[in-house]
């Protein structure tokens, strides 16, 4: 019956037309289901198929608006006569031919929506049969039926059934590959969420994994990315979450005016396409992240953004580990409408001075939260000395220095073995700017294994020695397999806005990242050009790495040392939180810091020994 008479209900019927008590519910509408007793504010109508439906997410009862007429008007004459009377209670005048030219595609987005309707809707209706996406829906407080009202779908990875499908929707293979570029990129089982404009025309449709894999969610269509996930056409205070999920749960809960920027930047272009659609002031939710720093500067961005625009805006940082969906399902939407109602609007200087209560109230509870007797940052445990005088390395931008060939490279190797050996929850990357990456791990065994760098190329009479390198070889792999370790190298590209970049990506992954830059001097700037000298240059290149990143950064390269004093490149002293300087005298090496950021000379003073057979340090 719904594929006779769907063209009744695609354009010209709206749930309004029912003459039934109907409220607004987050994007969609919701009324008291008349098919059960005692009738309850169960029975949601949505257009997530690009038409209105219905369905009562208490008794299962679904279908179109000219079935909701039938069943609950005419449910007591013969099905022709009831379908004359749904029409009629419509108002329906047209004739076939109009009534097919109002579902004529071109008029609504072209080929590719006939497409992408096409697929949604295979896709919704196999979800219904996905023993998998009911779990996975469950896990997240969901059921099919509440998923169903905003198109989610299931997509088993096998095109071959949709393929067969679009033929017998007259749609050939060929259309469907050329539209839906990615449907065979990957064959894993994904949901399948469907994303529209605000006239309801769908642009894109999102794929998630069924587990929790680092990087979830991929697009089967290329769209725009600059429209909203779930924007509505009449909205005057939107709420800008930044996940699928975060503004699918927030709507289900009855939240209104809840879109999605899909984890990407706030941009321009979607606050204009919100005003377009009658927006007057937004909230912006947004997770917590590690380095608030960089965070705060996006927001005061945002805030420049909306206020050119003429737009009110309001802009809350979630507490860590919390995102709205987390909230939502757990306390319900009453909270997160008190938050926001409490919240005022923002302006880059009452922002500015939000956030510095919220790091002063943060700062307090980390510091009477972490007892005594532990360091705040990461252990160096062969030289427990140091990391009891610095608290642990902390954030902060570290110089290590030393006369030419005096071994900083061999520290700086040192360091960083120890901190992947004692700091799980951490991921290293070492960048070697003046040696291959090959020969970084070959140290790097040869430290792990105690043995010399030759004897860690070649195999070796002795068994037990062979075993070392076979077991050092593993543990690094194992830290590379991990996404513990990597080891970069240089080549003619590389230069520092590369590498911000490149970080940046890996922050988002590893909130808990350390870099190590082994030759800083072989680095290119492409940037800070009005600067002259090459060491200022680049020392400001790595200062604002540092500002940007909020992370421990070591830097290897060569000092001046003059009567007994470190006197150059001052640029590296200046900028630097710490100086790392190692000599090598007499045959004993012996390692100084200078903290500036504690106020004080000589933090430490210590004297190193080194494995005689892979120069591996530790303090004495």
């Amino acid at each position: 019956m719904d594929s006779e008479h769907s063209h009744f209900s695609h354009k010209k019927t709206h749930p309004r037309q029912l003459g039934i008590s109907i409220d607004r519910w987050g994007r969609n509408l919701v009324a008291c289901c008349p098919f059960h007793a005692p009738e309850e504010s169960s029975l949601f109508f949505y257009d997530a198929l690009g038409y209105w439906r219905y369905r009562c997410l208490q008794c299962g009862n679904e279908g179109d608006l000219m079935e909701f007429v039938i069943r609950s008007r005419f449910n007591g004459l013969d099905e022709e006569s009831a379908k004359l009377e749904a029409a009629e209670f419509f108002g329906s005048n047209k004739d076939a031919a109009e009534d097919k030219e109002l579902l004529n595609w071109k008029q609504l987005g072209g080929e590719k929506v006939k497409i992408l309707e096409a697929f949604v809707s295979y896709c919704y209706w196999a979800a219904a049969k996905s023993a998998t996406t009911a779990e996975f829906l469950e896990a997240r407080g969901w059921t099919v039926g509440q998923a169903q009202l905003y198109g989610i779908g299931y997509y088993s990875g096998d095109p071959e059934p949709f393929y067969s499908y679009c033929l017998l929707q007259g749609i050939e293979r060929h259309q469907v590959t050329f539209y839906l570029d990615n449907l065979e990129l990957s064959r894993e089982p994904r949901l399948t969420i469907p994303a529209r404009n605000a006239k309801g025309v769908i642009h894109s449709v999102y794929g998630r994994t069924l587990d929790d894999a680092p990087n979830p969610y991929m697009s089967f269509a290329s769209g725009p990315a600059t429209i909203p996930f779930n924007i509505q056409s009449d909205i005057e205070r939107p709420i800008i979450v930044e996940g699928f999920f975060d503004a699918l749960t927030a709507d289900l809960a009855g939240i209104p005016g809840v879109c999605s920027i899909l984890y990407q930047e706030l941009a321009e272009s979607h606050l204009y396409k919100l005003k377009a659609c009658g927006a007057e002031s937004v909230t912006l939710l947004l997770r917590r992240e590690e380095n608030r720093r960089a965070q705060e500067y996006r927001v005061q961005r945002y805030l420049k953004m909306a206020e050119g625009l003429g737009l009110r805006m309001k802009s809350i940082v979630l507490p860590r580990n919390e995102t709205v969906d987390k909230i939502v399902r757990k306390n319900g939407a009453d909270q997160l409408l008190e938050l926001i109602r409490r919240t005022e609007e923002d302006t880059v200087h009452t922002h500015r001075r939000s956030m510095l209560l919220q790091d002063i109230k943060e700062n307090f509870d980390t510091a009477m939260n972490c007892p005594s007797n532990e360091s705040v940052g990461y252990a160096l445990h062969s030289f427990p000395k140091l990391t009891e005088m610095l608290d642990g390395i902390q954030s902060g931008c570290y110089f290590v220095s030393s006369h030419p060939y005096a071994y900083k490279s061999l520290l700086l190797s040192s360091f960083a073995l120890d901190f992947l050996e004692n700091n799980s929850s951490m991921k290293l990357i070492y960048i070697a700017l003046e040696t291959p990456r090959r020969q970084v791990f070959d140290r790097f065994v040869s430290m792990k294994a105690g043995l010399s760098i030759l004897e860690t190329r070649k195999q070796n009479e002795s068994d037990e020695v062979n075993q070392a390198i076979l077991n050092a070889t593993k543990d690094l792999i194992s830290d590379v397999k991990n996404n513990r370790l990597e080891i970069w190298e240089d080549d003619p590209t590389f230069d520092n806005q590369e590498l911000l970049s490149i970080l940046k990506d890996e922050q988002k992954n590893n909130s808990n990242l350390l870099v190590i830059v082994d030759g800083i001097d072989h680095l290119k700037i492409s940037d800070h050009m009005d600067i002259t000298d090459i060491h200022e240059r680049r020392s400001s290149a790595m200062l604002d790495l540092y500002k940007a990143l909020d992370i421990p950064i070591f830097l290897g390269g060569d000092l001046i040392e003059k009567d007994g004093s470190l006197v150059g490149p001052r640029a590296y002293l200046r900028d630097s939180d710490a100086i790392y300087w190692l000599e090598a005298k007499g045959g004993n090496l012996f390692l100084t810091v200078n903290s500036k950021r504690l106020g004080k000379n000589h933090v430490f003073e210590g004297s190193l020994i080194a494995d005689p057979n892979s120069s591996r340090m530790k303090e004495e």
